[in-house]
């Protein structure tokens, strides 16, 4: 491929727009109970904490914790493992510096050859709202990586419904699917962003509902920008040669830089998507004791595909031989997930512990 050639992982999903990236992730609150001196003083628990109710959207408020008035009919919260709550990510600076830190996370557990060729390598946030990130090369031959601000968007989204879903067993990412993923493949002009309404508001506050969207975030990430990396230490843009990186082209010129990969380039999408799953189960590992990621956020975004592409009129059996004109550059998602998995097994087979 020619240098200038970036291999798009979404494949500019018919401009579909994409999500704010909520990185919130779980840590159930664990709240740990206080023992008097007294010893007449039995062991009080303290309740979980909770944001003041407020519209979604808006930053979380940081100052007393406030215990929500009992509602009727409310989802109970899941029992999940005690972690620390994770605090929110607000605003996108936030959003795209966590990101980064995922980014060099997965370059610091890449086999000393690899690291050459990617270590320092430039990301560009886009602010385009089509939902897409890729890895390609400049005019020069320059390696860079890029994401744009829609898939930011569909990231938070899957995020806060999936992590709404778990704790409460609630049906938000669904209803989220239901509402945005016909429209994304409708209008270049509509957003992956969650709509307001999709969370329930006596939910939207819960502090371990924001801990473990941020959780979800970072798996997603992880996967993503492993399979994207990929790309690069792979050989498949054959700009990465492990030179001087530059700062990455400017924002303004990556449509002219991006380009739809031929469809005879989907062995090497399968291949960089079972390379980022090792990359992403490595890193996960090597963030002990924090939450450890795992092949989960790399199911998650090829169902999000697969779901687009059913609501684009494709999915199904048939559609792994046909799939809809947006995907036909990367391998289908039905027979990407089972791929992803086999890889993350036999990874643990290998790692045990």
């Amino acid at each position: 491929m020619s240098s200038v050639a970036p291999l798009p992982l979404f494949v500019r999903l018919l401009r579909a727009c994409g999500a704010a990236s909520i990185v919130l992730g779980l840590s159930l609150g664990a709240s740990a109970c206080r023992t008097s001196t007294q010893a007449s003083t039995a062991p009080q628990p303290q309740p979980p904490q909770y944001y003041p109710q407020q519209p979604y959207g808006q930053p979380p408020y940081y100052g007393q914790p406030q215990q929500p008035q009992p509602q009727p009919n409310q989802p109970q919260p899941q029992p999940v493992a005690q972690r620390p709550l994770l605090p929110p990510l607000v605003g996108v600076a936030a959003q795209q510096q966590e990101v980064r830190s995922i980014l060099a996370e997965l370059i610091n557990v890449l086999s000393p050859q690899n690291q050459a060729l990617v270590r320092g390598i430039p990301l560009t946030f886009d602010p385009t709202i089509e939902v897409n990130a890729f890895a390609g090369c400049d005019e020069q031959g320059t390696p860079f990586l890029a994401a744009t601000t829609g898939i930011l968007e569909a990231v938070d989204a899957i995020a806060q419904t999936k992590a709404t879903d778990e704790l409460f067993g609630t049906q938000t990412y669904e209803a989220y699917c239901n509402a945005v993923l016909p429209q994304l493949v409708r209008s270049d002009k509509a957003r992956a962003a969650l709509p307001a309404g999709i969370i329930p508001a006596n939910l939207g506050p819960d502090l371990r509902r924001w801990s473990r969207a941020r959780e979800i975030f970072d798996d997603v990430i992880a996967f993503t920008f492993g399979h994207e990396l990929a790309h690069h230490y792979l050989g498949h843009t054959g700009c990465a040669k492990g030179q001087a990186m530059g700062s990455g082209p400017d924002p303004a010129r990556l449509g002219r830089l991006l380009s739809v990969v031929p469809i005879f380039n989907q062995a090497g999408e399968a291949a960089s998507d079972s390379a980022g799953c090792v990359n992403a189960l490595d890193a996960g590992r090597a963030r002990r004791p924090q939450y450890e990621w795992s092949d989960t956020g790399g199911v998650l975004l090829l169902d999000y595909f697969a779901r687009i592409e059913r609501a684009g009129g494709g999915g199904g059996p048939l559609s792994l031989l046909n799939p809809v004109q947006f995907l036909r550059s990367h391998p289908n998602p039905l027979a990407r997930i089972p791929i992803v998995q086999t890889v993350a097994r036999t990874w643990r087979s290998q790692h045990p512990g």
